[in-house]
């Protein structure tokens, strides 16, 4: 698939999405063996924004091997720095692990900040009682965007789905119908590394 066609990660298939995120991750490894960082990192997610028109790629990068706290949001003291970010960033453009995504990308690497991706059964748990914004793959009761409190989460079955609550209304959603979802808690942005525009090669 050209790197020019690429679309939010919410778009992608997994097919398409998971191997992206496990090269991203062995890169990763590679750059914690060679580079002996102050902490070993863990890239947990990635995903596409566009700001003021221009497209930028943000990769979340956490101390190894990854949050398993209460919620899904590290605690302060576990949030990357501006100094561990800088290394790790300029370790996967010299890697080539960027080089799948198109010239034109701006990259980014940061730790969580107030509204961290949940994609994984581990993620939702770890987020219920929080507020979630989510989308679907199709619509269901007539809509495919929801802002509620993750009420519950429905693990132990078959086929996992979520439990979304606001006043008396409760919706349940399978886990496999969610295209994209977030939570919504308000703590400081972390600080995020920003790269510089790739030049094409010959």
């Amino acid at each position: 698939m050209s790197s020019s066609k690429l679309l939010h990660p919410s778009q992608l298939s997994p097919e398409i999405f998971e191997p992206i995120l496990s090269a991203l991750q062995s890169k990763c490894e590679e750059f914690n063996s060679h580079q002996k960082p102050l902490r070993r990192l863990h890239i947990r997610d990635f995903w596409f924004i566009v700001e003021d028109g221009q497209t930028v790629l943000d990769i979340f990068a956490e101390p190894w091997p990854g949050h398993a706290g209460p919620t899904p949001f590290p605690q302060p003291q576990d949030a990357l720095s501006l100094d561990e970010c800088l290394p790790l960033h300029q370790f996967l453009l010299d890697s080539g692990a960027l080089d799948a995504f198109d010239d034109e990308i701006s990259i980014r690497i940061g730790s969580l900040g107030m509204e961290p991706p949940l994609r994984t059964l581990a993620h939702f748990e770890s987020a219920k009682g929080l507020p979630v914004t989510l989308k679907t793959w199709t619509k269901r009761q007539g809509r495919d965007r929801f802002s509620m409190i993750l009420d519950d989460v429905k693990a132990n079955v078959a086929a996992p789905s979520l439990l979304l609550r606001e006043g008396t209304e409760v919706i349940e959603v399978p886990l496999t119908a969610v295209k994209f979802a977030q939570a919504l808690f308000q703590k400081p942005k972390a600080a995020k590394a920003n790269a510089p525009r790739k030049s094409k090669r010959g």
